[in-house]
């Protein structure tokens, strides 16, 4: 991928529409995806960044309500259906010393995220864990738009490093939600493309494992849980 000035508005654009697909849909995306709206846009900024969108999510994707498609988000990222894939980053970085309260989430990225919201004068939605995939996207298009190669090339490094992770642990979940694998796929295929352009290393494997089996000892009971509340 390669960028120019005005390619870095389309970029900006591209992680603001990725983030919108993390999100719960609500009926305006849903009716933006089944329309084309979406398919559309999404063809314009990855044709324009120069991005394969082999595993795009698309109108193809979608099953035939809102409801359904709430179901395989919460199935694939929310223990609906086990294994699943949190989307969020705390699961799979070092935790705090001693111990949390709030299980997988809530870790040392959640409150760097909240610091980061802070000094823009803006709170993270109620709804989303502030290391959320979804609002880290966010956040990566405000960096792209302020022009600022360093911070952004910083927090690539730091805050979206964990993408492989949860790479693997979509490929290994229990949900069929196509319409999520495949814009999960998408986001680490264009963060593997920017960390190449910004000279940003990759993970190595060790780390990329470490970050699974955290996740991994920190789902461990979940099938039980769901058992007994059954």
């Amino acid at each position: 991928m390669t960028h120019n000035t005005i390619e870095t508005t389309e970029l900006a654009r591209f992680y603001s529409l990725l983030s919108e697909c993390l999100k719960h849909p609500d009926e305006a995306f849903y009716e933006d995806v089944a329309a084309g709206r979406f398919d559309a846009e999404r063809e314009q900024l990855t044709s324009a960044l120069g991005l394969d969108t082999e595993v795009a999510p698309s109108v193809d994707d979608l099953p035939d309500s809102r409801a359904a498609l709430d179901n395989q988000y919460i199935s694939l990222f929310e223990a609906f259906e086990t294994p699943y894939a949190p989307p969020i980053e705390s699961p799979y970085k070092e935790w705090h010393e001693g111990a949390g309260s709030d299980g997988l989430l809530g870790g040392p990225p959640a409150d760097n995220m909240r610091r980061k919201y802070a000094a823009l004068d803006v709170s993270p939605p109620a709804a989303y864990q502030p290391d959320h995939l979804a609002l880290l996207l966010e956040y990566t298009s405000l960096l792209v738009e302020s022009g600022d190669r360093d911070a952004y090339a910083t927090f690539v490094d730091e805050h979206l490093d964990w993408l492989p992770a949860l790479g693997r642990r979509v490929d290994g979940a229990g949900a069929d939600a196509p319409f999520y694998r495949r814009t999960v796929a998408l986001v680490c295929d264009t963060i593997a493309a920017e960390r190449d352009r910004l000279g940003v290393s990759e993970p190595d494997s060790a780390t990329v494992e470490a970050m699974l089996d955290r996740v991994e000892q920190g789902t461990a009971g979940i099938d039980e849980e769901k058992e007994f509340r059954e």
